[in-house]
């Protein structure tokens, strides 16, 4: 070992030891001071035991020298503490026997605060009755609430615990007396009220003046506690809903009285008069409303708000709004009018709003009229945008079957996607772009669908001479367009999109076109890039929704349609008898009528592709639910019955045919078709011949499965030797 490295050891082994001596004449102290807190909190339990679970305290706390025992441990434990964090700091040697002792200490001085908090909430109970005599509401009522607070975070068992609910449920009860006590001093400062006639209304407010000082104390109180606002709930509720609502509708009279030592101010409205206000008179009549309210009731409050700007926070939001939608919009010159028109209503709408900012009821960046002075260009197109949602109302109220026209083109470059019925048209790589519309296949429409579209075009039009933030504007119109069709015209006409086949027909038709539409005719032809763009990224969504309703309605129809297809073929008794096969028979002429009724709706209607998609499923529910009752069944049927039901199949496959205009591949559309017309065949077929067929028919083999074509020999032949040699030869 190196001299250096002896030195060192030497210290450490030095300052190891003083700390050693340092702690063990520390520990005594701890263990002292410990003893004292526990003495103390075993006396204070009982104390507050007694006082509020017993109510009959032995001992006060005057007589257990409460203040004095402690303020000396407070000041003993901070020592302490400072002690324990230098030997803490110096020597990193956990003493088990010390660290327990210090840890024994900081539980006890936590339990301690606790009783503290607990038995000194007597006197704090108290002397809020003293302020509150005093009408200091403010410091009574806060003195309580804090009491509250600290007494929600303990926690006691047995007696301690009752004890503990007792003084919550007086403080409780004191603080609701206060708050009464409060309330009722508010209503006797400041009320108001409605006095109705069969030609005037009057609205008088009244503050009362006699005592300045209270009706401060009173607000501040208020203020302070956090119950101002509740207060002014119903005065909020007034002031928007009759008072502002009749100044912004009819001309007021304004006058004040002195009753009884109050202000008295009051608007009469006189119902027999016609005459919409001006501008200009409603805004004088509501500053004069807000002048009274300032000049009886404004006072500083301490985080620096006036009574206006707390009435205001209440308010703010639907004043606002009420002013706007009844006062501003609704009298604001046509969207036809030119912007002159506004100059005057600009200067109103500034003067009042600068009133509004200097009261300090609303920030000057924060106004909404600032949107209404700023720009009234902006106004004007905002009126013409919503006549635009107003005029797209008024078409979707119309039924969908009201006035048609046949829009798009035919073509003949199918696309076989159920979920897609529009084409590729002019594409050499089969991809759309805005240069490049998606087709539109021949269909049938609601004339109200293409009223909208050109409405829309025409404002598209129009907006191309404003500024382009405006254009942004006229977009979300469009695009809540979109909206109003996916929701208003199902809700509207629900009966309708469920039982009628020709509306649902319309529908899908009118979503398709309307989406087609808003794709763009394409929109860069006619409008400015930047516009065309936008316009295309922010429908998109639309666009997609609107196709998805579409055939929503649609495939909810035609499942209903499948299910009473397959429902009345499954009914057919088993086994086969004339009488079950005469339910088969109607059965399968019911559903085949079915479908003749929805090709005199849909044939001409609907897309042509998109017909013979909606009729192909429902021919596969038909298909299956035939095939599946024909081998459902497994005794032997007579010779008769069974040509009978191979004529049905084979009627069956001609009428089916007959659904469609122009022949088409069927087997490419339905799944089981080839399946479906082998079935009359295998019927009609000998033992051999069935045999023969399972063995060299390649068409065959592929659509039935062994069992199946088992299945049918078992209906075909009685159950013998020579049946059984068939069966083996079938595998």
């Amino acid at each position: 070992m190196t001299l250096l490295s002896a030195a060192i050891h030497q210290a450490d082994k030095v300052l190891q030891e003083n700390v050693k001596e340092q702690r063990d004449a520390l520990l005594p102290n701890v263990k002292d001071l410990t003893e004292r807190v526990q003495l103390l909190s075993w006396a204070l339990q009982q104390n507050f035991i007694d006082t509020y679970c017993n109510f009959t305290p032995t001992k006060s706390l005057e007589q257990l020298n409460y203040q004095n025992r402690k303020s000396n441990i407070l000041s003993d434990y901070e020592h302490i503490s400072k002690d324990i964090k230098i030997l803490e700091g110096k020597s990193e040697t956990i003493n088990e026997e010390f660290c327990n002792s210090c840890k024994k200490l900081e539980n006890a001085m936590k339990a301690l605060d606790n009783f503290c908090i607990v038995v000194e909430g007597k006197d704090i109970l108290n002397d809020a009755n003293h302020e509150f005599g005093r009408y200091n509401y403010t410091d009574a009522i806060l003195s309580i609430k804090n009491l509250r607070k600290q007494l929600s975070s303990l926690k006691f068992e047995g007696n301690t615990s009752k004890a503990l609910a007792t003084l919550n449920s007086q403080a409780e009860n004191q603080l609701a007396l206060y708050a009464a006590q409060l309330s009722i001093e508010w209503e006797d400062i400041f009320t108001w009220e409605e006095k109705k006639s069969y030609s005037f209304l009057i609205y008088s407010l009244s503050v009362q003046q006699n005592d300045t000082i209270l009706k401060q104390n009173v607000l501040k109180s208020l203020q302070a506690t956090e119950r101002l606002n509740a207060e002014l709930g119903l005065f909020s509720h007034f002031f928007i809903d009759k008072l502002l609502h009749n100044i912004i509708r009819y001309n007021c009279e304004i006058y004040t009285d002195d009753h009884l030592g109050a202000v008295v101010y009051n608007i009469k409205i006189d119902l027999n008069d016609t005459k919409t206000p001006n501008f200009q008179t409603i805004f004088n009549n509501l500053t004069a409303t807000f002048d009274f309210l300032k000049s009886t009731l404004e006072i500083q409050f301490e985080n620096n708000k006036t009574f206006i700007q707390v009435f205001a926070d209440s308010i703010r939001e639907k004043f606002f709004s009420k002013v706007i939608e009844d006062c501003i919009r609704n009298n604001l010159p046509s969207c036809d009018s030119s912007y002159d028109n506004y100059k005057s209503i600009v200067l109103e709408l500034d003067a009042f709003n600068k009133f509004l900012i200097d009261l300090k009821f609303v920030e000057a960046s924060e106004s909404p009229l600032n949107k209404y002075i700023d720009d009234a260009e902006c106004i004007l197109y905002s009126k013409k945008c919503d006549k635009l949602l107003s005029d797209v109302r008024s078409l979707l109220s119309e039924s969908l079957s009201h006035g048609t026209l046949i829009a798009g083109n035919y073509s003949q470059v199918p696309n076989d996607s159920l979920f897609d019925s529009t084409f590729v048209h002019n594409s050499e790589d089969g991809s759309w772009g805005l240069n490049n519309p998606i087709f539109l296949p021949k269909c049938v429409i609601s004339q109200n669908v293409q009223k909208i579209i050109s409405l829309i075009i025409e404002h598209l039009e129009e907006s191309i001479k404003l500024p382009e933030k405006y254009r942004r504007q006229l977009i979300i119109y469009i695009k809540d367009i979109a909206v109003m069709y996916q929701c208003l015209v199902p809700k509207k006409f629900k009966v309708n999109l469920e039982f009628c086949s020709l509306d649902i027909a319309l529908y899908f038709n009118n979503c398709y076109y309307l989406a087609h539409s808003l794709l763009g005719p394409p929109w860069k032809n006619i409008l400015p890039w930047s516009l065309a763009d936008l316009l295309t990224t922010i429908l998109l969504e639309s666009i997609q929704d609107l196709r998805v309703v579409g055939l929503e309605k649609i495939s909810l129809y035609l499942e209903t349609q499948k299910n009473i297809i397959t429902k009345k073929i499954e009914e057919t008794e088993l086994p086969w008898t004339h009488e079950s096969y005469q339910t088969f028979d109607v059965a399968i002429n019911s559903s085949l009528n079915l479908m003749n009724d929805l090709k005199s709706s849909w044939l001409n209607i609907l897309p042509l592709h998109m017909y013979e998609l909606s009729i192909c499923t429902l021919v596969q529910a038909l298909c299956q639910a035939m095939l599946d009752r024909m081998l459902s069944n497994s005794k032997p049927t007579c010779e008769k019955l069974v040509y009978m039901l191979a004529q049905r199949f084979e009627d069956t496959v001609t009428e089916i045919e007959s659904l469609f205009v122009e022949k088409i591949e069927l087997a490419s559309k339905i799944n089981i078709w080839i399946k479906f017309i082998k079935m009359s065949q295998l019927l009609k077929a000998q033992p051999l011949q069935i045999t023969e067929l399972w063995k060299s028919d390649e068409m065959l083999s592929q659509n039935y499965v062994c069992e199946e074509i088992r299945q049918i020999v078992k209906i075909r032949f009685p159950d013998d030797k020579y049946r059984l040699k068939i069966l083996k030869e079938i595998q």
